[in-house]
This record gives C-alpha cells, sequence and structure tokens, in this order.
C-alpha cells in the first residue's frame, strides 16, 4: 500500500491540511514562518472552498468517480476494490502522460509510481461539492494516510457513492482519456451546476457565472474586475482579503530582513547583497501601505468574525491572533512606514517567528541559516489564486466550446 504520510483519528480536513503543509514547504516563499496558516486556510476557504494548493485541472473531479465507479462495476469490495481503484488512477496517469497537453497532470514527473493519487488531493473537494454523496466522517479507530488507504475508506460504503447525473466516462476509459484534462462541454456545464449548487455566495460561484471568467495575467483574486464587482457579501471578503494579504506582507518581508541581516553578519555570500534587497521590498511596500485607502475605516472586527466562523480555532490561538492585530495595528496606524528601522516592530516578528519555530528559527539556528534560499514565506498571500484561476478557466473553456461566438473564433 503505497503512503508517504499516515497518522491516527484525523478528519479527510485535517489530511488536506497536512497535504497543503508539506507543499507549501516544497515552495520556499510561501511558507507559514509565522504561524498565520489558520488564518490563511480561512480565508481561503471563505473565498473558494473545496479548493487547495495541491489540486491542479477541473476535469479530476470527473475523473476520480470514474474509476471509483469502473472498480465498483467490477463488484469488488475493500482491499480489492481499492487496489483496482489505485491500478485504474495509474492507468489515467499513463494515459494523461501519453497525451500532447500534460499540464496539470498529477504524476507528471514521477509518471505511474507517484505516490500521491488524485483520489487524495480531490477527496475533500468531492464531498464539499457533493459529487461524492453519503456519510464522511470515518470511525475514530480507523488508520488513515495520503493516497491509497484514504481511497479504501472512501470505497467501504455503498457503490451509491456519486451524484446521480454524473456525466459517464469517455470510451476506453481508464485505459485512454479522451480529451486528456480538458472538459468536454456537458461535463463543464454539469460542473458548474454542482459547484454552484453547493458553494453559493462565494467568490468560487460568482466567478464561474458566465461572464466572469477570470483573466489568465491576474496575480491574485482582487485584481479581477469581477470579484470587486460582486455582490457586498462576496466582494467585502475580497476586499478584507486584499487589506490582510498587503498589511501582513510586511512582516514576512521584515522577518526576511532580519535573516538576511544575521546572514550577512555570519559572512555567508551565497545569496546577494539581500539586506539591501528587502529594505527596498519594504520601501515599497510601505508605498502600497500608503496608497491604500481602504485601510481607513477597516472593519476588522467583522473579518475576524468572518474567519472564526470559517475556523473556530482561530479563537482559540491567542498568541497568532495577538501578533496579527498587532502588526495590523501598526499598518493601518501609519506606524509601520519605517519598519525595517523599528525596533518594536523588529522584535515583535523577531518573537513570533521563534515562538513558532522555536530551535528551527534561522534567528537563532546558524545551520539553516547556512542553507536560507533567500526568500522564506516572502512571497503575498493570494489564498490558492494560482490553482483557482486554472479550475476556472477548465469550467469556462468546456462551457464556451458549445457557444456561438466560440464557434466564430474556432472559424
Amino acid at each position: 500500500m503505497a503512503s508517504g504520510l499516515s497518522w491516527l483519528d484525523s478528519s479527510r480536513d485535517d489530511q488536506q491540511r497536512m497535504r497543503e503543509l508539506l507543499k507549501l514547504f516544497s515552495d520556499t516563499e510561501s511558507r507559514d514562518e509565522l504561524g498565520i496558516g489558520q488564518v490563511r486556510d480561512a480565508f481561503s476557504d471563505l473565498l473558494f472552498p473545496g479548493t487547495s494548493v495541491i489540486q491542479t485541472r477541473a476535469r479530476y473531479l470527473l475523473i476520480v468517480p470514474w474509476c471509483f465507479q469502473d472498480a465498483q462495476r467490477r463488484g469488488l469490495r475493500g482491499d480489492r476494490l481499492a487496489a483496482q481503484v489505485d491500478r485504474n488512477e495509474r492507468k489515467v496517469i499513463d494515459a494523461l502522460l501519453r497525451g500532447d497537453d500534460t499540464e496539470g497532470v498529477i504524476g507528471r514527473r514521477a509518471g505511474v509510481g507517484v505516490r500521491t493519487l488524485p483520489s487524495s488531493i480531490y477527496a475533500a473537494a468531492l464531498s464539499r461539492y457533493g459529487i461524492r454523496t453519503g456519510d464522511d466522517e470515518a470511525a475514530s479507530d480507523r488508520r488513515l494516510a495520503a493516497g491509497l488507504a484514504e481511497a479504501e475508506e472512501l470505497t467501504e460504503r455503498s457503490s451509491a457513492t456519486w451524484y446521480p447525473t454524473l456525466p459517464v466516462p469517455p470510451a476506453n476509459f481508464p485505459n485512454e482519456v479522451e480529451g486528456g484534462l480538458r472538459l468536454h462541454p456537458d461535463e463543464a456545464r454539469w460542473l458548474r451546476e454542482r459547484l454552484l449548487a453547493s458553494a453559493p455566495s462565494t467568490l468560487l460561484a460568482h466567478l464561474l457565472e458566465p461572464g466572469n471568467r477570470p483573466g489568465w495575467d491576474s496575480e491574485a483574486p482582487w485584481e479581477e474586475p469581477a470579484a470587486l464587482a460582486a455582490p457586498d457579501q462576496i466582494s467585502s471578503m475580497v476586499r478584507d482579503a486584499a487589506l490582510f494579504s498587503l498589511a501582513i506582507h510586511g512582516a514576512a518581508l521584515l522577518y526576511n530582513l532580519l535573516i538576511a541581516e544575521r546572514y550577512e553578519e555570519a559572512g555567508l555570500t551565497e545569496r546577494e547583497e539581500p539586506m539591501a534587497w528587502y529594505r527596498d521590498a519594504l520601501l515599497n511596500w510601505n508605498g502600497r501601505v500608503s496608497a491604500e485607502q481602504g485601510f481607513k475605516g477597516w472593519d476588522r472586527s467583522r473579518m475576524w468574525t468572518r474567519l472564526i466562523e470559517k475556523n473556530p480555532r482561530i479563537a482559540a490561538n491567542v498568541a497568532a491572533r495577538r501578533f496579527i492585530d498587532r502588526w495590523l495595528d501598526a499598518v493601518t496606524s501609519g506606524a509601520s512606514g519605517d519598519a525595517a528601522n523599528d525596533q518594536s516592530l523588529r522584535n515583535l516578528v523577531a518573537e513570533r517567528e521563534r515562538s513558532v519555530k522555536k530551535g528551527q528559527s534561522r534567528l537563532v539556528n546558524d545551520k539553516l541559516l547556512q542553507t536560507w534560499s533567500g526568500a522564506s514565506g516572502s512571497r503575498r498571500l493570494v489564498f490558492r489564486w494560482p490553482q483557482v484561476r486554472r479550475i476556472l478557466a477548465d469550467i469556462h473553456e468546456g462551457c464556451a466550446v458549445d457557444l456561438p461566438e466560440a464557434a466564430d473564433a474556432r472559424a
């Protein structure tokens, strides 16, 4: 049984968060060095429920159920059924890699031997969108693992597991996947309906509406005109996310400046003049903060209420909330204008990182300091936007195939 991680008494949401954590650790600019991951993920879930940073393409929301249905039609159960699902998923990987377009193929690098399969990556989304139906709670004594074991847990129930109108798979599936990861029009329309029904009043649903397709070049959801023009319940959350992202980015840049100073003081030279780079970055950040009018009158109490409703554990994380509020107070009051030299802000960030990382802190661990990439958690938060934008594009493109204007464009 292939598995990269295992743990006891974990919900599927907990497992999803663990996989996202590993994804973040593989991206040195996205790491949660200051311990604000709960807040970041609550924003992401409010804007784009069911998504994650390890998802790639929308058609996997159909491919995974098709792999299970093929195994179920064989009359298999338990371990034998789970093993067949595993084989089906690897056949799909092989078929997709033989196609012309391999963008977003899970297993693109590792091939059919990839450890984390689509059934693991998309399990939470399938339940959230109602594509997979029925009781979703596993017995508390069940041992779960990333990969096949979770797939097995998914299959130990009735074969009537999937939404009844699920589109049929293409011919010769899973040995062949006609169309690759491109959605057929009926598949795209079905997915749009499912997501609209299961995630109403969210930015995800709003951007799925015809005419609201995001562009390819936007780096964050608030750069999309359709996002800012959404109904107030949605657009106000987008504005909160944008303000939080901009404000907390300064803390990330200051943290990297503190590392850069220690890096240069230690005589390390692999990263060229990082101190100057981060001082310039903080100056540019302060310019953006000064130009942002939204900080005046920002209703942070409403923001916290929404976040805590989404994840009540945020309320119990007193240290994280205290750190965030102190930093946001400095930003909204204008006290962060000279963050690079403000000793109280430098201490705030340094103490927070040391309390989160303890012995793994680069501010105290010389060995880890030597391996610094030059950018640790320095990227601005965009709340899964690159992955969401790709999935939205897949669905919009599939839905547009039958439209007259799409046909004219192809002519």
